[in-house]
């Protein structure tokens, strides 16, 4: 019972964006199933026993001639109805829900904590909600109307035939619950079945995206990949058939004998009229008529019932995995409290004995401190795993600390308005993304600039060649995802693009998370240059790997074993022949070789 309870809880859930984005396709809806439909059902039944009585009576042929015209004027408001509504209001309003629920996922993931993104569990969900929520939304706003319309003609039916056989009724209700029941067992199996194979579904998924994005391309032709590919792919493809083989088995005798319960069903219902037909209790041939098209209709509704209930248990598990994203609590994301404005000009940043460990990892940063003052240049180097993307992460507060505090000007990130504090934090990532907007709006991502800027930044990162070997402009589409004509960028124009949009705007505080790893040596010393040249007034924190390009930081910071080993300026380190030295010198060396 509870778990009925909840399911239904779960399906109004699902109902409640047709209500909240379409209530006149709703209302509409609900006249139409509640209403309509199964008034026609009734003059269905009824039809034939008013033709045969009012032949049998002998009534002039002019009164059947107008009955009928009568009862068929009422049968044709059903499809003049569906088809009006469909065309002006259906086929309208159902795009128009869904594109409200994906933006509801949208606008629900950015609310999200980051920390969500680290857990398989939640990423199936987020997976599930993207997939799924609209059109589990449809299916329940749907599967109300039709269990609606199902009881009201069920109910209407089952009148004519208790006239008939009263048992008949009884009957009815127990083979529903059993149904129900034995319904509710394989709707379980078939949750488990698909919780089962989300994660082989996610690997064919991730195998199926290697075959169309671009940059997978050149690897597919040029490399042995297609061989592991296939390989892995198989794999989860024996995996998946075989978790639905297994369920199958498991759930099918379930189902067999749902079926035979609701066929004994409906063969006692029509044995109990045939016996009133074989005693004479059904007077007429209109009354046998009537009472078997009951019988049919009733059979239709009684089948259509337990399909919804089956469907409503399915329906109302899959609603529970959409509804766990969207209640998944934020406390970073939907800080609520009354938070202050962030300071204006560069900022101070410090980590007091901060330690922080992902969930499941042995990684840990443990009584970091650290303080950088305003317009300061600072290097974060270090070997792969040691945290230094991740102290750019705590600073942006995609995560919290477990333990210390990190202040801006002296005062703790949790005290900041966020999303006015990270507008005020310019960050280029190693992986920069460019979107199918035009290239004016892609540098505009975290200040707007007008043209003359914009083209400034360009000559300036000797971006501006883009725009003359494309023929293009400012407003040109970057990407061919919506253009054929679109603007493709090499993966260091593409990073240059990540620093450009920093150039667009003012900000107090800059992370650069190996922004120009892809870029050529010339480029990214050029690229260096200009991040730590005298002109960036913004105190910046940068993550390098290629050493020989943070040289000129004011400070340089490596770290390890989560926390830090050396500090100082490139001069003084390389003094103390330490490991920051080994590591310079041994780049050097590649570089010479």
């Amino acid at each position: 019972m509870k778990t009925t309870l909840r399911n239904l809880r779960n399906i109004f859930w699902l109902y409640r964006p047709s209500w909240r984005y379409g209530k006149g396709f709703v209302l509409l809806s609900l006249l139409f199933w509640l209403l309509i439909v199964p008034l026609n059902d009734l003059v269905n039944v009824y039809l034939p026993n008013f033709v045969i009585n009012a032949l049998t009576v002998g009534k002039p042929f002019s009164s059947i001639v107008v009955g009928v015209l009568c009862l068929q004027g009422i049968l044709l408001a059903q499809p003049l109805f569906e088809d009006t509504f469909n065309m002006f209001c259906k086929n309208r309003a159902l795009p128009r829900i869904e594109m409200k629920i994906k933006r509801e996922i949208y606008e629900k993931s950015i609310k999200t904590d980051y920390k969500y993104i680290d857990n398989p569990a939640f990423y199936d969900n987020y997976s599930w909600a993207i997939n799924e929520y609209a059109e589990k939304a449809q299916e329940a706003q749907e599967m109300v109307n039709r269990a609606a319309n199902s009881l009201i003609v069920a109910g209407s039916m089952l009148a004519i035939i208790a006239e008939v056989s009263p048992i008949a009724i009884a009957v009815t209700l127990v083979s529903g619950i059993l149904q129900n029941g034995l319904y509710a067992i394989v709707n379980a199996w078939d949750v488990k079945r698909e919780t089962a194979v989300v994660p082989w579904d996610r690997r064919l998924g991730c195998h199926h995206r290697v075959f169309y994005l671009r940059e997978y391309a050149a690897d597919l032709k040029s490399s042995d990949l297609p061989r592991f590919i296939f390989r892995q792919y198989e794999q989860a493809e024996r995996a998946k058939l075989g978790i639905i083989q297994s369920y199958a088995c498991k759930t099918i005798l379930w189902a067999l004998s749902a079926d035979v319960i609701f066929h004994a069903t409906q063969a006692f219902i029509v044995l109990n009229i045939a016996r009133g037909i074989y005693n004479g209790d059904i007077p007429s041939v209109g009354a046998y008529v009537t009472m078997m098209l009951a019988v049919n209709k009733l059979t239709e509704m009684a089948n259509d019932l337990f399909y919804h209930a089956k469907d409503a248990n399915l329906l109302g598990k899959h609603a529970a995995k959409i509804r766990a994203f969207f209640e998944a609590e934020s406390t970073i994301e939907t800080d609520t409290r009354q938070k202050k404005a962030p300071p204006e000009g560069v900022f101070s940043v410090a980590f007091q004995d901060v330690q922080f460990q992902y969930d499941k990892s042995a990684f840990a940063i443990h009584g970091l401190n650290l303080t950088v003052e305003p317009g300061e240049k600072l290097a974060i180097v270090g070997a792969n795993g040691v945290g230094k993307s991740t102290l750019v992460k705590l600073l942006l507060r995609l995560y919290d600390p477990g333990g210390g505090s990190i202040t801006i000007n002296g005062m703790p990130l949790t005290e900041y308005d966020l999303p006015a504090l990270r507008r005020k934090i310019g960050v280029a990532f190693q992986a920069s993304n460019v979107y199918a907007f035009s290239l004016a709006d892609n540098l505009r991502l975290y200040h707007d600039a007008d043209e003359n800027t914009l083209q400034g930044i360009l000559r300036q990162l000797q971006l501006d060649g883009i725009l003359e070997k494309n023929n293009a402009s400012l407003d040109s589409t970057l990407t061919k995802e919506f253009d054929e004509d679109g603007i493709m960028l090499s993966g260091g124009e593409i990073q240059k693009i990540g620093i450009a949009r920093l150039l667009a705007g003012d900000f107090g505080l800059l992370l650069l998370d190996e922004p120009s790893s892809a870029l050529d040596p010339l480029a990214e010393y050029e690229m260096s240059k200009l991040i730590l040249a005298s002109s960036n007034r913004a105190t910046t924190i940068i993550v390098a790997h290629r050493l020989s390009t943070i040289r000129s930081a004011d400070r340089i910071v490596l770290l390890e074993n989560g926390g830090i080993a050396e500090m100082g300026t490139h001069d003084a380190l390389m003094a103390a022949k330490g490991k920051y030295c080994e590591m310079f010198t041994k780049q050097a060396e590649n570089y010479q070789n």
